[in-house]
């Protein structure tokens, strides 16, 4: 029951969003492991004298993510994603992370995200599997 809340998730929000003109599979832009790592390190950028800073959203659930996470990843569920969009207001780059490759509720969320005007949201590639595959740390409870 657990492992399908997230895909009736998905397939509500999918229904939701309808056939039209807006963000498509084509607009998602995936990232792999070690440029996020590099990302992470950098942290804050400044783009015309504004300082923004790059956020990795763990999307999974809180109980997945409280097993394992990446670190400094902030842990947003997609099912709570607008209730803590302020948690995203000085973000420059939004990285979305799941569980695996392909993840369907981390494309969800980068689409969501893109359609709610964020502008550089990527997804990792492999989610949380393909960064513990490429030796980057994870933390684990």
């Amino acid at each position: 029951m657990v492992k399908l809340f997230p895909t009736f998730v998905l397939l509500i929000l999918l229904s939701s969003m309808g056939c039209g003109g807006g963000i498509s599979d084509k607009n998602i832009s995936f990232v792999g492991a070690s440029d996020t790592a590099v990302l992470m390190l950098d942290g804050v950028s400044e783009l015309f004298g504004t300082k923004t800073r790059t956020v990795l959203i763990d999307c999974r659930e809180s109980w997945r993510y409280n097993k394992a996470s990446i670190p400094n990843a902030i842990n947003i569920p997609f099912g709570q994603m607008r209730n803590k969009l302020y948690e995203l207001d000085d973000a420059g780059i939004i990285i979305v992370s799941g569980e695996t490759y392909n993840d369907p509720v981390a494309i969800a969320m980068s689409k969501t995200l893109m359609e709610l005007g964020f502008k550089d949201v990527k997804t990792l590639r492999g989610g949380i599997m393909g960064w513990e595959d490429a030796g980057e740390p994870v933390i684990t409870k």
